[in-house]
């Protein structure tokens, strides 16, 4: 199978689904407007996950080829491609039938990989450093000297937030889950170990009065109101995802008090409605990686037509570390 280019095939959604790997035909030809790629490798995301057991919110006609992000080498373009040509390293977000050997993408889509960067290194950190990289730079504008508050510091998004963070001239105090306690850091080293009921107080001890000036939040639950609680005035809070459970309720009069803004950080919607931007974005947090600014996120990579090593890999792999599917070597 290895030998001759294919793509996987979901025919039945389930947990596990029933997926196969089955030969490509020949070459397709890109049409108007668009690429086709070569594939490395491709992301298995929370997003596939839940769409190859049929519960994300489309549901694709069964068969069909599944995988969100890929990455790899032009092979040919379309009428119309200027911004491209073969032998680019491309990286490809959003574009359904990612998991395939060779993947025909609109070029609208598509951002080069730069410089030293490896393809799975780019598609590795898609969804974890763009979201950080779009919620500080694009959302928030984040300034230099403000004080950024990281929760789940220790996450994919949290690690990328830091770094960013940092890069911007902020000051960054950090959350992270220590064991049944919450490790609370400050950026001259000070850190606090307090139970989760004590964080508002343990937040208001870290922050003094000042509060912070940007809050980011992949975690949701009761972070969210001591968050909220310690932000400073004209504070922004950026809701990413609800790692820990609940989706928390803001008191709006806190929000009034301070003069906060809360703002939905949802990658996924850049793509949709602003497309450009979405690959603007993408672009600059590719080269923040190749500058050394940002660390790639965590990556294994396992043969593609091994699918079934894949599913349990992605349910037993250490927290923040993205399972890829490899289509060469």
């Amino acid at each position: 199978m290895t030998a001759t280019p294919y793509a996987l095939h979901c025919h039945e959604y389930g947990n596990p689904p029933l997926i196969d790997a089955r030969p490509l035909p020949p070459d397709a030809t890109p049409g108007p407007g668009e690429v086709l790629i070569e594939v490395a490798c491709a992301a298995f995301n929370f997003t596939d996950y839940l769409m190859i057991q049929g519960r994300y919110q489309d549901k694709p006609a069964l068969p069909f080829v599944p995988g969100l992000d890929a990455a790899g080498t032009v092979r040919a373009v379309g009428a119309g491609v200027a911004s491209f040509a073969p032998g680019d390293k491309v990286i490809s977000s959003g574009v359904v039938g990612a998991w395939s050997a060779r993947l025909v993408a609109p070029a609208h889509r598509l951002v080069k990989i730069p410089g030293q960067v490896s393809a799975a290194d780019a598609v590795a950190s898609i969804n974890s450093h763009l979201t950080a990289y779009h919620g500080l730079i694009d959302r928030a504008a984040l300034q230099a000297g403000e004080r950024v508050l990281v929760l789940g510091a220790s996450g994919a998004v949290g690690q990328a937030a830091v770094q960013i963070a940092l890069h911007r001239g902020a000051e960054v105090f950090t959350v992270a889950r220590d064991g049944g306690l919450l490790q609370l850091a400050g950026p001259q080293g000070a850190a606090l170990r307090v139970p989760p009921a004590e964080l508002k107080q343990g937040l208001r001890e870290l922050l003094g009065a000042p509060g912070a000036d940007v809050v980011v939040d992949p975690v949701g639950d009761f972070h969210t109101e001591a968050a909220v609680r310690n932000l400073g005035w004209r504070g922004r809070l950026l809701v990413i995802g609800f790692a820990a459970g609940d989706i928390p309720k803001i008191p709006a009069n806190l929000l009034l008090l301070k003069g906060a803004t809360v703002m939905g950080v949802y990658c996924g919607g850049l793509l949709l409605r602003e497309t450009a931007a979405f690959t603007s974005q993408l672009a600059a947090m590719l080269a923040l990686i190749d500058a050394g600014v940002l660390t790639p996120s965590p990556h294994e990579t396992l043969p593609a037509h091994r699918f079934d090593d894949i599913w349990a890999r992605h349910a037993d792999a250490p927290r923040g570390t993205k399972v890829l599917l490899g289509f060469t070597g």
